[in-house]
C-alpha cells in the first residue's frame, strides 16, 4: 500500500541516468532488506505487475548492493559494456542489431578487475548474473546502457551463442553483469535432481490431496526389484543431461537473478533444474505472473531460492500445497499467513 509510510531507498547519487519512481525506491528498499536481513533466504521474488519496472529495480539493486571487490575498482571514464557474438542459428533467435546498436568496445579498453577473487576449492567468484528469455535480452543490455552513468563504472556482458562463447569461468568474473538465456544456463549447468519425494507424492496422493507414504507407518518399503527398476529409469532419464560443469556452473555468482522467472515454474523441466545448480550468495526472481497454472509452480521458486524448509517437496507439499487442496481459501490464508511470520521473499504492490 504506498499510502502507507514505508522505506525507501536509491542509488548513490550520479549512478542512475534517471531517477526512481516511488514504487521503485519502495522496492529497492524491500530487496536489500531481503538481501542484508533475511535469515531464510537471501533474495526473494519480485512480482510487481508489468510495466512497472521490475528491470530498473534489479539495475538499482546492483549499483546498490555490490560485492566488495567491486567497491575498491579503480574509477575509469565510461561505462563499459562488451557483447559476445551471437549465434543467430540459436533455438532463440536474437536480433541483428543487439550488436549493430550496442557500443563496440575492445577489451584492452575495460581495465576489468582481475578475476583474483575466488571462494572455496577455487572456483572464481563473480558479480550479478542475470537469466532471461532471449527475446528480451537485448532490452536488459539497452536498460543497462541507458540508465547507467559512466561514473558507476559497471562491465557488462551479453552471454549467448555458441561460437564464442568463453570457455573460462575466469573471464566471467571480470564483469560485473553477465546477461544471459535459459536456454544457456540449460545447457552449461547440471540438472538438479528431483528427489525421491517428489514420485512419492505423486503416487500416492488421495482424492483429497493427502499424501499416505509421507506417513512412515504407512509407507510401503520396496523390493529390491523395485530399487533397481527406479535406478534403471533414473540412469536413463538422466542419460541425455550434460553432467560436466560449464563456464557458468563454475563460477561463484554474488547474484543471480531470474527475470521472467515463470520460465520455471514447471519444476519438472530441465530449465528448473538446471537454474536450481546456479550457485550463487543473492538470488532473486522476477515476475508479473509467478502463479499461472497452480499453486505448485512456487515450489520451483523457492528451491531455486532456497528458501528452506518450502524448498524441500515434501515441507511444500504438507505446509502449503495440500492445505490448499483440500480447503482453497483457508489454506491460502494459512500460506500468507506462514509467509508474513517467516518474513516471506514476496513483493506483490
Amino acid at each position: 500500500d504506498l499510502a502507507q509510510p514505508t522505506l525507501e531507498a536509491s542509488p548513490d547519487s550520479g549512478l542512475l541516468a534517471v531517477s526512481l519512481l516511488r514504487h521503485q525506491r519502495i522496492a529497492l528498499a524491500w530487496m536489500v532488506q531481503k538481501e542484508t536481513n533475511n535469515m531464510h533466504c537471501a533474495g526473494g521474488i519480485l512480482a510487481d505487475d508489468q510495466g512497472l519496472g521490475k528491470t530498473v529495480s534489479t539495475i538499482a539493486l546492483i549499483l546498490k548492493e555490490k560485492p566488495a571487490y567491486q567497491s575498491c575498482k579503480e574509477d575509469t571514464s565510461k561505462v563499459k559494456l562488451e557483447t559476445s557474438a551471437v549465434n543467430l542459428d540459436e533455438d532463440d533467435v536474437v536480433e541483428k542489431d543487439i550488436e549493430r546498436k550496442l557500443p563496440k568496445l575492445n577489451k584492452n579498453d575495460f581495465g576489468l578487475k582481475e578475476s583474483t577473487h575466488s571462494v572455496k576449492k577455487g572456483r572464481p567468484s563473480a558479480g550479478t548474473l542475470v537469466v532471461c528469455p532471449t527475446s528480451v535480452l537485448r532490452q536488459w543490455a539497452h536498460e543497462i546502457h541507458e540508465k547507467v552513468t559512466a561514473k558507476a563504472n559497471i562491465s557488462v556482458l551479453v552471454y549467448h551463442g555458441s561460437m564464442h562463447r568463453t570457455k573460462d569461468p575466469n573471464e566471467l568474473a571480470k564483469y560485473d553483469v553477465v546477461l544471459t538465456t535459459y536456454s544457456i544456463v540449460s545447457q552449461e549447468v547440471p540438472k538438479q535432481e528431483l528427489g525421491d519425494d517428489h514420485e512419492e507424492f505423486d503416487r500416492n496422493r488421495d482424492d483429497s490431496g493427502l499424501i499416505d507414504a509421507f506417513t512412515d507407518k504407512k509407507k510401503k518399503k520396496k523390493t529390491p526389484s523395485e530399487t533397481v527398476k527406479k535406478k534403471n529409469k533414473k540412469g536413463m532419464n538422466d542419460s541425455s543431461i550434460e553432467l560436466v560443469p560449464r563456464p557458468l556452473a563454475k563460477v561463484g555468482w554474488f547474484r543471480v537473478v531470474l527475470d521472467e522467472a515463470q520460465s520455471i515454474k514447471n519444476h519438472r523441466t530441465q530449465v528448473a533444474r538446471a537454474c536450481w545448480g546456479l550457485r550463487a550468495k543473492r538470488r532473486w526472481c522476477l515476475s508479473g505472473t509467478p502463479i499461472q497454472n497452480s499453486i505448485d509452480d512456487l515450489y520451483s521458486y523457492f528451491r531455486f531460492l532456497k528458501y528452506d524448509p518450502y524448498a524441500v517437496y515434501r515441507s511444500f507439499c504438507s505446509t502449503i500445497k495440500v492445505p490448499i487442496s483440500k480447503n482453497p481459501l483457508s489454506g491460502y490464508k494459512k500460506a500468507a499467513s506462514r509467509s508474513k511470520d517467516n518474513n516471506a521473499a514476496e513483493n506483490k504492490r
